[in-house]
C-alpha cells in the first residue's frame, strides 16, 4: 500500500493513504452537516443545538481548504450572531487573547430560531483552581504557554496521565470513559512542542480507532477500547486537525504530505 510520512519533528508515523480518504470522509462528514438556512452546524446529526463557539469555529478552520463556501458562510454566521469570542478553543490556532491563566466558563443561550437554539461557550473571570487534575487543558497550556520549559512541563503533566488506554483525569474518575478529543490535543501538543513521547504512536492509533462509518469521530471510548458515544462536529474537527499535516496550528507553516 501507498504510504505518506507524516513528519512530526524527529519522529515520523506513517500516514497510509487510508487515512488520507479518512480525513476526506471526515470532512464530508462536517460538510453534510451544514444547514444553509442557519449557515451552521448542528452539535451531531439530528441535532436541534447549534454551537457558535466550539463547533463551528472548528468546523470553518477545517472546512476552509476544501469546502471553502461552507467555512465562509459558518464564519459569517458566527459574526452575525455577534460572537467573536470563545477565550480556549482559539488557543490551536493562536487566536486567544488572554488564554492564561485558565478560567471557568459558561455554556450561553444566544438566541432561538425556530426548534434550533444557538449556543456557544464563553469564558468568564473566574479563576480555575483545578485546571492541572484535566488532561486537556495541561495539553492547551502547554499549546498557549508563552515560555517554552513551562510548555514542556504541561505537556509531560498531561503525559503522565496517560495509562496506555487514555488519558486517566479527574474526567475518567468521574465518568469511567475516555474522551477521544483528547488524543488529538495531545498530537497537536506534541506537534507544536517538537517532541516525540514514546505513547504518541499509540494515541495517534487509538485515534484512528474512533472514526465512525459515517466519517465523523465518536466522543468517547470504554476502557476496554470500545468507542461509544455519538460522532458530533467538535470531535470531529478536532481529529482532522490533529491528523492533516497540511493544517497549520498557531500559525505555523504546514507539513507538506510527501
Amino acid at each position: 500500500m501507498r504510504t505518506i510520512l507524516l513528519v512530526i519533528c524527529a519522529f515520523i508515523i506513517p500516514l497510509r493513504a487510508d487515512d488520507v480518504a479518512d480525513i476526506a470522509r471526515g470532512r464530508e462528514f462536517l460538510a453534510g452537516l451544514f444547514n444553509p438556512e442557519l449557515g451552521l452546524l448542528p452539535e451531531f446529526p439530528g441535532a436541534h443545538v447549534y454551537w457558535l463557539y466550539h463547533d463551528n469555529y472548528l468546523a470553518a478552520k477545517v472546512l476552509a481548504p476544501t469546502h471553502p463556501d461552507i467555512a465562509r458562510r459558518i464564519a459569517a454566521a458566527i459574526r452575525a450572531h455577534g460572537v467573536v469570542r470563545s477565550g480556549k478553543i482559539e488557543i490551536l490556532f493562536g487566536e486567544a487573547e488572554h488564554p492564561l491563566p485558565f478560567r471557568h466558563y459558561e455554556l450561553r443561550d444566544v438566541t432561538k430560531l425556530g426548534p434550533a437554539v444557538i449556543r456557544t461557550e464563553v469564558v468568564t473571570d473566574v479563576p480555575n483552581p483545578t485546571w492541572r487534575e484535566y488532561a486537556d487543558l495541561l495539553l492547551l497550556a502547554a499549546l498557549a504557554g508563552p515560555d517554552a520549559a513551562e510548555a514542556r512541563r504541561d505537556f509531560d503533566a498531561a503525559l503522565a496521565l496517560w495509562d496506555g488506554t487514555g488519558f486517566a483525569d479527574r474526567v475518567l474518575a468521574h465518568d469511567h470513559h475516555y474522551a477521544t478529543y483528547k488524543l488529538a490535543l495531545a498530537i497537536l501538543a506534541a506537534r507544536h512542542l517538537g517532541q516525540t513521547p514514546p505513547a504518541l504512536a499509540a494515541i495517534h492509533a487509538r485515534l484512528l480507532t474512533a472514526q465512525a462509518a459515517t466519517g465523523g469521530w465518536r466522543t468517547d471510548y470504554l476502557p476496554d477500547g470500545t468507542v461509544i458515544g455519538l460522532a458530533n462536529v467538535e470531535t470531529t474537527a478536532l481529529a482532522i486537525i490533529a491528523l492533516d499535516p497540511t493544517m497549520a496550528i498557531l500559525g505555523k507553516s504546514p507539513v507538506p504530505l510527501r
